[in-house]
């Protein structure tokens, strides 16, 4: 569930008696893969039931204490990550069977838990987190104080990021009021010095005045919570018997103790400490930095890592490789600020239609035109015009900006900045190369047409960043960093679908039993499995969960063994002779099974298949399982209207209506896609959505539950041959989405079907399965040169092959290699990641001499 880092995070965590903090990982993964199964509706309570003298209640209040009380920053840091886990997973199991008695966030005695989750997470500098536990958190107006309810507003904002917010409610919130006694004023002081003291707070993280509710009462935030922290818990002398008497307010206590840690841990992750690019213009990059700081003011940690290696940086280019989820976008969105500063364009390059929709939506929303007078388009029409020119940033396929490169280079002259997402489609993927052709040509191209921009690429998965960042330095003759960073911001309990073998036996041999009953009786003997036969091929389905991470790679997996639905799901089967019966998935339907179970309990959920009919059917089926409606919003009836209009009946549209389970692929209409992926967005919208490998390419649509119905597919040349690697891992990197869910559940339906003796203990087959179908990590792609491929071919004389000859016919309309400049060939071979490869394995003899093979077919 948890990276390499933050695994490491949690270990250095300090030692109690009893626990080891070497066992933490495995140990908060499993309470959290048994409180999935739990809701799923496999186990029948979510605690762990094991009668351990470490709960999960007493690991979280002991690290708790020990994350405000710690000097050392690091520990505290660990401590506080490892309490807010634990409490943020107590939270889950409270939602599922609510309290009826509400009780105040805050008062003279208490503070709630899903209060000190938020502000421990923030202590980690886990702002991901942060945000979703937030959501945990209820105002509980009627129970509390006015100022309890203030300062739990103040925390929210704090925890989403609002800071602006604070300072408006700083602005308004102080009123007098009346109090029954002296206690009661008491407290509601010390709840207003903790507001001053995070109004103060959210001042100094903007670099803004104080507000004037506050201006001149405390010389800063920290003199705020000290001040509560001293006077909460203080004996003080008085004259008559008593002689001194205790002031004991623990609550407001302990959360200006966590205030004052927290506040402590993020002081340096503010965006507007970010400096500027060489060139930029000062104050259109304040200005930017500051419009952002409204929604985002936090900066992560693996993003303040990419500026300290100036990747930013003007005539930098460079290769960031952050896992699914790290926030790619957003730290690229630095580098796209500062060419926009230096008045330059940007082009951005995406591998899909649907991808490239989403993130000009998202740049348009990160460089509004009304701040920086930024245009942002995909419309690659206008593009074909005569005298066509870019917009300050064009979002496009790799495809298209090559056609632009060849029919219209001069459009990239004030072109600064090239940014590649996902460019681990520039390595040739099971001998399908024209994609990934293409790619790399548009790569050459741009870089002859556009010498002096910037080149910046962007994946999750690539292995071999710094060799491309060195050759990316060889072909800009500028420097070029590599940035490579395992964090994750978001986390995920990834689980594989299995079976008791005693259920898949008994399932065969009542399906044989059914099969030769009904051959009797109609004195016939099939040659398929009768429907009765079907019937039988029924078993419960667990998951194994792995609890550290790389599981996979251990000699001994640390696994758990959990039920996932309280009822059996259907399998599939084919007669065999003997007779016997061969069990198969029937992957579609299990995830159909788990993805309605989930979407009762409130999941959203997504399931991936393999084609495009797949999509359509499983959604009907999982929309027939729930047997719920979903009411369209106004904005939805009207495009409802105009996709009735278009298709003439909406019985002609792949999504026939609103639904609870809608279906998404490349086939549909854009105004079915948009339709489908607002309806699966909004909460009261569609719970599940079923969808073709499309949309796991980046698209930005988080789910708390994503399911992938097997992990083969059928074969170009027959027979069924494995997903690769990166698919899988796209996939599963739609649960969860840091800023909308941090932490998701990943299920592989496998093909052929996993199977148990025991509990907890898998045979070397399953182990080798897993292996094959979960890969260790993100790093799965090693990105080679596609063009390297066509010279080999070329240099054995495959000329007719349809590579070759598309290659050969995208050179044939250049120049001759005796061109009177190099800047009139557009693809320089000799400047090609192949060449730069030749050149390190000291090859580059025998790759020239392919390349003149090539040129002469060309």
């Amino acid at each position: 569930m948890f990276d390499a880092q933050t695994a490491e995070l949690l270990r250095s965590a300090p030692a109690v008696p009893g626990f080891d903090p070497e066992l933490l990982p495995a140990f908060l993964t499993y309470q959290y893969a048994n409180l999935a199964s739990y809701r799923l509706g496999g186990l029948e309570s979510p605690s762990d039931g094991q009668g351990d003298e470490w709960t999960l209640e007493r690991l979280a209040d002991t690290y708790e204490l020990t994350a405000v009380l710690q000097i050392e920053p690091q520990m505290a840091r660990a401590s506080s990550f490892v309490a807010a886990t634990a409490q943020q997973i107590i939270a889950r199991r409270e939602q599922t069977h609510p309290d009826a008695t509400a009780l105040p966030n805050i008062d003279q005695h208490r503070l709630d838990p899903a209060l000190s989750a938020v502000l421990l997470f923030l202590l980690s500098e886990q702002f991901a987190d942060a945000n979703e536990a937030t959501a945990a958190i209820n105002l509980n107006t009627d129970v509390q104080t006015y100022e309890a309810t203030i300062l739990t507003e103040h925390i929210i904002d704090l925890g989403k990021g609002s800071l602006h917010d604070i300072l408006k409610r700083s602005e308004r919130w102080r009123v007098p009021r009346d109090f029954q006694d002296l206690e009661e004023r008491a407290l509601a002081a010390l709840f207003e010095n903790l507001a001053t003291g995070i109004e103060l707070f959210a001042a100094e993280f903007l670099k803004l005045p104080a507000p004037d509710t506050v201006l001149g009462r405390y010389d800063d935030r920290r003199q705020a919570f000290e001040r509560v922290i001293a006077l909460s818990a203080a004996r003080h002398d008085v004259s008559g018997p008593l002689e001194s008497i205790d002031f004991i307010f623990a609550g407001p206590h302990h959360l200006a103790s966590l205030l004052l840690s927290a506040t402590d841990g993020i002081s340096a992750a503010s965006l507007l400490e970010v400096p500027p690019p060489t060139g930029a213009d000062e104050k259109t990059w304040r200005d930017w930095l500051r419009f952002r700081s409204e929604k985002f003011p936090y900066m992560w940690s693996n993003h303040r890592q990419a500026v300290e290696r100036e990747f930013h940086q003007t005539g930098v280019s460079g290769v960031v490789v952050l896992p699914t989820g790290a926030g790619k976008t957003t730290v690229s969105s630095l580098k796209i600020a500062g060419a926009l500063a230096r008045g330059k364009k940007v082009v951005f390059l995406a591998p899909t239609h649907a991808l490239v929709e989403q993130l000009t939506e998202d740049l348009q929303e990160m460089f509004p035109k009304d701040l920086l007078g930024s245009v942002v388009s995909s419309d690659f029409d206008l593009l074909l015009q005569e005298d066509a020119t870019f917009q300050d940033i064009e979002v496009m396929t790799p495809e298209r900006c090559l056609a632009m490169l060849s029919f219209a280079s001069e459009a990239f002259q004030d072109v600064a900045l090239l940014v590649f997402d996902e460019c681990h489609l520039l390595s040739p993927e099971s001998g399908k190369i024209r994609r990934a052709l293409d790619a790399m040509l548009c790569v050459l191209g741009f870089n002859n047409v556009a010498s002096d921009a910037d080149i910046l690429f962007l994946s999750a998965m690539v292995k071999n960043g710094d060799e491309l960042a060195v050759w990316l330095a060889e072909l800009t003759g500028r420097p070029s960093v590599s940035v490579d960073l395992i964090w994750k911001p978001s986390r995920q309990a990834r689980g594989v679908v299995i079976y008791d073998s005693k259920e898949l036996e008994s399932a065969r041999a009542n399906a044989i039993a059914a099969q030769e009953a009904e051959d009797a009786r109609l004195e016939k003997t099939a040659k398929t499995l009768r429907k009765k036969a079907q019937e039988q091929l029924t078993a419960h389905p667990y998951a194994i969960w792995g609890l550290q991470h790389n599981w996979i790679s251990e000699d001994n997996l640390y696994c758990s063994t959990t039920p996932l639905l309280s009822n059996s799901v259907f399998l599939a089967g084919k007669l065999e002779y003997g007779p016997s019966v061969r069990l198969t998935p029937n992957a579609n339907g299990v995830a159909a099974s788990i993805a309605a179970a989930g979407a009762a309990k409130g999941l959203k959920t997504i399931i991936f298949v393999n084609t495009k009919n797949d999509a359509v059917t499983v959604a009907g089926n999982v929309t027939e399982l729930l047997n719920e409606t979903v009411e369209p919003t106004d904005y939805e009836a009207l495009r409802w209207n105009a996709l009735e209009l278009e298709l003439g009946e909406l019985k002609h549209s792949l999504l026939s209506g609103p639904a609870v389970a809608v279906p998404h692929n490349s086939a549909m209409l854009r105004l079915e896609r948009d339709l489908a992926e607002r309806m699966f967005k909004r909460s009261n919208g569609a719970k599940v959505i079923v969808a073709t490998p499309t949309l796991a390419q980046g698209l930005n649509l988080p789910a708390h539950l994503a399911i992938l119905a097997g992990d083969k597919r059928a074969g170009i040349e027959g027979g069924r041959e494995s997903l690769e690697a990166h698919e899988i891992l796209n996939a599963a990197a739609r649960a969860g989405r840091a800023g909308h869910l941090a932490n998701g559940l990943v299920l592989l339906v496998p093909e052929p079907n996993m199977h148990f003796i025991q509990k907890n203990q898998v045979s070397k087959a399953t182990q080798q399965k897993l292996k094959a179908v979960l890969p260790e990590d993100d790093h799965c792609v090693t990105i080679s040169d596609p063009l390297q491929i066509v010279l080999d071919r070329v240099n054995v004389g495959q000329a007719t092959d349809p590579q070759v000859a598309y290659t050969i016919n995208r050179f044939a309309n250049l120049p001759s290699e005796d061109a009177s400049t190099a800047t009139d060939q557009l693809f320089d071979l000799k400047k090609s990641f192949a060449a730069h490869i030749a050149r390190n394995k000291d090859n580059i003899e025998t790759f020239n001499q392919k390349v003149a093979v090539f040129r002469a077919a060309v």
